[in-house]
């Protein structure tokens, strides 16, 4: 009888100890399942704000975007305007410099589709400016300050 009643107590201590770490065991598996569920909604907080911060990138690039196509829209406006002035320029020389080959005429050169050359230039207006001068002023300006024009 005292054989069983030590094996009794000991078979009660032992199941005192498997509870006791049945009990930790439980304790640890809550705590993991709490963090699990913690990481959980820390990813979907941070895929929002993910999300939120493409969205704004996105909607950054695509401003700046606009932006740049609106000012290259205006440089290459303002290029054109330019472009017009300098061709203007160029015929005023090529017209100024073979009058005198011509025996003192004038030829006026920028008729309204360059063709009638006698009609005299009409009155263009580029990036909002009449341009009214006369070719022959445009040259003598041109040649007074040019130093590189040819004798």
């Amino acid at each position: 009888m005292k054989r069983l009643q030590k094996q009794l107590h000991a078979s009660e201590q032992e199941r005192a100890i498997l509870q006791q770490d049945v009990q930790r065991l439980q304790h640890k598996l809550q705590k993991a399942q709490r963090d699990a569920r913690s990481i959980v909604m820390q990813n979907k907080w941070l895929e929002k704000q993910t999300s939120q911060a493409d969205q704004i990138l996105t909607k950054a690039v695509e401003v700046e975007r606009r932006k740049a196509n609106d000012e290259m829209g205006r440089v290459r406006e303002s290029m054109k305007g330019v472009l017009e002035r300098e061709r203007m320029m160029m015929r005023g020389r090529m017209a100024g410099g073979s009058s005198s080959e011509r025996g003192g005429r004038d030829v006026v050169v920028g008729g309204e589709n360059d063709i009638d050359l006698n009609k005299g230039a009409p009155k263009r207006i580029l990036d909002g400016v009449k341009i009214v001068r006369e070719v022959d002023q445009i040259v003598d300006e041109r040649e007074e300050s040019d130093p590189w024009t040819a004798m």
